[in-house]
């Protein structure tokens, strides 16, 4: 996993601009105890009672990597292998689950270091236990360790960071620049563990509770600071700077989110641990519209489209990745999974602690906030175009919450015969389908996306959405409505980035934040209720009926987008 790692690290790094001559600059201390750890590896697979030579190997890997302590991503290295060296002297050998290896059609290792879990395997969480089933390589295609993966992260940070040359504020405004970069890793990384604790969340709260309403509650608890904080949020991020609060939101949420597995274990209330959760959601609220605002002082004018629809890409495939993540993390190490999602943050900050960007600290006291909260969405209301721009796209995502949460009981009775485990399964499927599609239209759409107005484009990617929102309701075949899916994300990205962009356009940097941070409010605001609703319809109407009258309504609103010139004719 260190040597995969290392190898994507190159490749994400060259790839954002790093240069990759600079491996020529790189020293490691104590590089030869490498060499022999490698070494030791190699010589292990070819003798049958090895264990002791892997343990050296392990032992000597940890040991080079404490010593250069300083180098990003090292510590990352030294903790997990330090949890997969403890795990092998504990259980003389690393245990693996055979249920989890015969599932993805893996055979059982043959080597000396790997043994079959037992009822008596010590620290059961942290053995081979998380299958993975990407590509049939044997990076992706295993079952792996969590410490296995916090390897791989470390060597994938220690190339990717040493490949860039030194962030300066101001300069280099473009997207595969060191900011950006590290500005994009950190983001996507902080977002990745978002779905980890909402997924562990409820996972407790059921067990605990077996009250699928307690249950509900702990999703709310989870997403409403969004709807009812964001507009204080974005004041907050104006008021102390995008890049410093993103990281001060990602260590009070990194400090808090590991506190929930301990309050756990002390078999406290769930009230505490929901609490701490609620406060972690507050940061949530004051990180996203920050994040949203930074990209404009990363890139310039001509970039910045192309960096949203970066932003955006990720979103949706870190949407689907850390839910699956999280599935999976719960399953196999529980409430540890807590301490995981606390790792993502931690690691987002250091990262965004490379962005370079000039910020100056304004003064803050409650009445100011409240008073900038409201600024944020007078400024919205006072803009003709904002305005327009903000009321249409609200009216036309009405589809957005409705297909959300009713797609999956339309795929378990319309192509999964009422099984909720193939519905569940085709779920999966569709999310990972829209992620292609988002990933596939940022790379292909921005360039041809400057040609035409940013208000048409809005118009027209919200009419392609409607339409295929009820092109999926009609759809004979799941084969043909995962095309459908694929189509939705990449025309999603047509009205994201336009609408995005207009917002950066339209607002000072220094109230930014508080404008996205309305915006993203009212959004919120707006798809509680219709949540709410759609659900109830849909125990007396077919699902499939709602979806395609959502995607009908998105699709008039559109039409009436082409008669209102403050939507369709921005430049």
């Amino acid at each position: 996993m260190l040597a995969s790692g290392v190898l994507a690290g190159i490749f994400a790094g060259v790839a954002f601009g790093g240069d990759w001559r600079r491996l020529s600059n790189f020293t490691l201390g104590l590089w030869p105890v490498l060499v022999v750890a490698l070494a030791l590896r190699l010589i292990a697979g070819f003798i049958p009672s090895s264990l002791l030579i892997y343990t050296a190997s392990l032992l000597a890997v940890a040991i080079v990597a404490a010593w250069n302590w300083r180098i990003p991503g090292a510590i990352l290295v030294v903790v997990g292998t330090t949890l997969n060296l403890l795990v092998v002297i504990l259980n003389n050998g690393m245990p693996y689950d055979p249920t989890a290896a015969a599932a993805i059609g893996l055979p059982p290792p043959t080597d000396a270091l790997h043994v079959p879990l037992s009822p008596e395997t010590r620290l059961e969480f942290l053995a081979d236990v998380i299958p993975v089933n990407l590509v049939r390589v044997s990076f992706l295609h295993g079952v792996f360790s969590l410490g296995d993966f916090l390897v791989a992260l470390g060597g994938f940070l220690i190339p990717f960071i040493w490949l860039q040359p030194p962030a300066s504020a101001g300069r280099e405004r473009y997207l595969r620049s060191p900011n950006f970069a590290f500005f994009w890793v950190g983001q996507v990384i902080s977002r990745f563990g978002d779905p980890i604790t909402l997924v562990a969340l409820t996972f407790v709260t059921y067990q605990r509770t077996q009250s699928a309403l307690i249950t509900a509650l702990a999703v709310l608890i989870a997403t409403i600071p969004n709807a009812l904080f964001g507009f204080v949020g974005g004041a907050i991020a104006d008021a102390i700077g995008y890049r410093r609060v993103m990281i001060w939101c990602d260590i009070i949420r990194a400090t808090l989110v590991a506190l929930v597995p301990m309050m756990l274990a002390l078999d406290a209330p769930l009230i505490l641990p929901f609490t701490i959760v609620l406060v972690a959601g507050l940061c949530t609220a004051v990180f996203s519209p920050a994040r949203i605002a930074l990209v404009p002082a990363l890139l310039d004018d001509e970039h910045l489209p192309r960096g949203n629809s970066i932003v955006y890409a990720s979103d949706r495939t870190v949407e689907v990745a850390g839910g699956v993540a999280g599935g999976l993390l719960v399953a196999t190490i529980g409430t540890n999974a807590f301490y995981v999602d606390a790792a993502t943050f931690a690691l987002s900050a250091m990262l965004l602690s490379r962005v370079a960007v000039r910020e100056v600290i304004g003064r803050i006291t409650w009445p100011s906030l409240l008073a900038d909260a409201r600024g944020g969405f007078n400024l919205l209301r006072r803009s003709r175009v904002l305005w327009s721009n903000t009321l249409f796209s609200l009216a036309a995502q009405i589809s957005t919450p409705i297909v959300n949460g009713l797609t999956p009981a339309f795929l378990i009775q319309r192509f999964a015969a009422n099984d909720a485990a193939v519905g569940a399964a085709q779920f999966g499927i569709s999310e990972a389908a829209i992620a292609c599609g988002a990933v596939l239209g940022s790379a292909i759409l921005p360039k041809y996306l400057g040609r035409v107005k940013k208000g048409t484009l809005l118009v027209l990617g919200f009419a392609a959405d409607g339409a295929l929102i009820v092109l999926v309701a009609l759809s004979p075949s799941f084969p043909l409505a995962v095309l459908v899916f694929v189509l939705l994300g990449a025309t999603n990205v047509v009205f994201y980035v336009p609408t995005v962009t207009i917002l950066q356009e339209g607002t000072e940097p220094a109230t930014r934040a508080r404008v996205f941070g309305a915006r993203i409010a009212l959004t919120n605001l707006s798809w509680l209720p219709l949540i709410f609703i759609s659900g109830l319809l849909a125990d007396v109407f077919n699902p499939g009926l709602l979806i395609a009258v959502a995607g009908a309504v998105t699709l008039g609103v559109a039409l009436v987008g082409t008669r209102v010139r403050s939507v369709y004719e921005v430049a």
